[in-house]
């Protein structure tokens, strides 16, 4: 058993003594020219928007080449955020959004089918889901 002990102490001082030499050297290899990390700001297409990465500072040129230029460099106050335009798909006056929540078709001017779209209905009041009571005005 003391036998056992005392080889088991004698690897570890080996593995010990081992770590120690080998850790300045890598050190030394994570600090040299072209292994800084720096960030960018790399445009994700699926989310439609900047996000910050960190890269080895020698593989910028190969991030560009690869991602057609769609990366800049990291302001201290984060990446840029992207406002979509709000988008009016059928031209009534509501955007997308705001149809979603009124309960309106945003693909369709006139939801409720009553005369007037469903952004003038808004404007005057009346109810873009209820057809019947549309404000149309008929001139002679």
């Amino acid at each position: 058993m003391t036998k056992r002990l005392a080889i088991t102490a004698i690897t570890m001082f080996a593995i010990m003594m081992g770590i120690s030499a080998i850790a300045p050297a890598m050190a030394d290899k994570a600090t040299a020219p072209g292994h800084n990390k720096i960030d960018i700001c790399h445009f994700d297409d699926e989310e439609m928007q900047y996000v910050l990465i960190s890269i080895p500072e020698k593989a910028v040129q190969a991030h560009e080449k690869n991602h057609d230029m769609d990366i800049i460099p990291a302001p201290e106050d984060g990446c840029p955020v992207i406002e979509p335009e709000p988008v009016d798909t059928d031209g009534d006056g509501l955007t997308d959004d705001e149809e979603i929540v009124l309960g309106t078709d945003p693909l369709v001017a006139d939801t409720d089918e009553g005369g007037v779209s469903d952004g003038q209905e808004v404007l005057d009041g009346t109810d873009p889901l209820d057809g019947s009571d549309d404000l149309v005005i008929i001139t002679p």
